[in-house]
Order: C-alpha cells, then sequence, then structure tokens
C-alpha cells in the first residue's frame, strides 16, 4: 500500500503502512493479573506500537509488575478515569486501546481481536464484547443505570455497543479524545456518548470468553449515571432544574441493587434486578 496519505499511519521501511496504537492499561492494585494483559497486548503490538501501564496509585506491586512484564509504566492518579487522562497526556497515537488490568485469562488474544477490527474496518470506536467465564455474572450498574439513562436521553447511542456497553476493553481513535474524561467509572459511558455526539462510527468485536477478578465498588452505579447526566444537562437535553429528580431515581436504583452478589443467590439477585428496571422515570 504506496502512498500513506491517511494520517493516522505510519510509513515502515518497506513502503507499507499500518495503524499505530497504543496500549493503555489503567491498573490499581492489580499486581496478581496485570501481567497476564501485558503480555497479550506485547504479542498483540506491531512495529511503533507502544503498551503503557498507568499505575494508579496502588499500594501493591503492580507497578514492578507490569514493568517486568515489559509494559512502559506512568505513576498515575486514584480513579479509572483519572489514569487514562493520564495516559491521554502522553499518547499520540492515531489509535488508543483501553485494556483492563484484571483480565485473568481469555480464549483469544483480546488486545490482538481489537487492533484488527480497528484496523480492518472503518468503525472510528471499536467496543469489545465478551462472554463471562462465570455464568452467573450480572451486569446491574448496566442495566439498572446506564442503559435506561443513555435510552431516555442518548438514543442515538442506545442499544449499539453490545451486552457489555461499558466495557474496560475498546479501541478509539485519538480525535474522539480530545477532552478532559471523568477522572472515576464514568468513563467507559463518557466515552460512549461524546463519541457518538461527535458524529464517530461505532463496531463491536466479539472476544470469545474472558475470566477476570471482579470486586465490587459502591460508587460505580452512581458515578456512571452523573456521567450520563452531565451530558445530558451540558447537550441541552436535561434541564439543569430537573437533575435533582434524577438524581433521587440513581439513588433509589443504586440502593435497589446493592448488594447483588452470588452468596443471595442468582433467583434473588434478579428479583432485584428486575425491581430496579420496572422503577418509572421521572416526570415533569
Amino acid at each position: 500500500m504506496p502512498g500513506c496519505r491517511d494520517p493516522g499511519r505510519f510509513k515502515r521501511h518497506d513502503g507499507r503502512c499500518h495503524l499505530l496504537f497504543t496500549f493503555v492499561i489503567p491498573a490499581h492494585n492489580e499486581q496478581d493479573t496485570v501481567a497476564t494483559v501485558v503480555a497479550q497486548a506485547l504479542q498483540a503490538c506491531h512495529p511503533g506500537d507502544r503498551v503503557l501501564v498507568v499505575d494508579s496509585a496502588s499500594t501493591d506491586g503492580t507497578g514492578g509488575k507490569a514493568a517486568a512484564a515489559g509494559a512502559e509504566v506512568l505513576v498515575g492518579p486514584l480513579g479509572k478515569g483519572a489514569a487514562m487522562n493520564a495516559a491521554l497526556g502522553v499518547v499520540d497515537t492515531p489509535w488508543v486501546c483501553f485494556l483492563d488490568a484484571d483480565l485473568g485469562s481469555s480464549r483469544a488474544n483480546v488486545p490482538a481481536l481489537l487492533r484488527a477490527a480497528a484496523v480492518g474496518g472503518t468503525a472510528d470506536h471499536v467496543a469489545g464484547d465478551w462472554e463471562y467465564d462465570d455464568p452467573g455474572t450480572i451486569l446491574s450498574n448496566t442495566f439498572t443505570l446506564y442503559e435506561p439513562l443513555v435510552t431516555r436521553f442518548f438514543p442515538e447511542v442506545a442499544g449499539k455497543l453490545g451486552a457489555n456497553s461499558l466495557t474496560g476493553y475498546r479501541a478509539v481513535r485519538r480525535s474522539y479524545l480530545n477532552t478532559l474524561l471523568p477522572n472515576d467509572f464514568g468513563v467507559e459511558a463518557h466515552i460512549n456518548i461524546t463519541v457518538g455526539l461527535a458524529g464517530g462510527t461505532i463496531a463491536v468485536q466479539h472476544l470469545g470468553v474472558i475470566a477476570s477478578r471482579f470486586r465490587y465498588k459502591p460508587a460505580m452505579g452512581t458515578e456512571i449515571a452523573a456521567a450520563v447526566l452531565r451530558l445530558a444537562m451540558s447537550s441541552g437535553r436535561l434541564d439543569p432544574l430537573d437533575r435533582p429528580l434524577w438524581n433521587d431515581w440513581v439513588s433509589e436504583g443504586a440502593a435497589t441493587i446493592a448488594g447483588i452478589d452470588e452468596a443471595g443467590g442468582r433467583s434473588r439477585a434478579l428479583a432485584s434486578l428486575f425491581t430496579a428496571i420496572r422503577r418509572p422515570m421521572p416526570t415533569y
């Protein structure tokens, strides 16, 4: 492919072109798993690509494990979005591929699948969807808070990113990541919406079966919902005067699904989920 006219390509010495990627792995206290995803990212790399782990205020050996596995390590602040912002401050490749650091194992190379989907397609945003190693996994925040809010305020984005719409595995053109991301777990919701509002096209890449370490984070749901509501206000789709009504709706939903886990049984967990989903939205 002579003549690299696309500014998102890098010309190799043989005259061929390929897209450059930075694989960004935000990691907070993930010393037991970070080397696994680093190894996959290094295997997925093409000449000129980077593998960057942001050690997000870890108190364990995450940074050392990542460096020993072969990654560049950037010391970053606490917060998933804050760590991703720190990475974007030093990334200049045309594509950024975000990866979760808690990947325990997968049947396929996750970053390689995302990279190939981005290079081989025309989408600006490739979201990774997958099957959970534990079939009992319940995406409570996604189904009870994120999806209803996005359907209400951003219908042009709803339903386009697969079941794992808040996936931590995604490839995005760097040009769509030029605004500050939320510092918390609202970051994936923010990327979904802002890329869509900017006219970016979306594709879903299935990643097969993934095993990961899940840790309950009480504030995650409210942070996700807050990201959606902030964008709804800034885009003129939500009157700030009505925001308190939606805050109450979010708080009620978060309380309904709080504590959903395997210990209570799948049937009980699903009953809580259904109760939260059926809640009426604010009327005004």
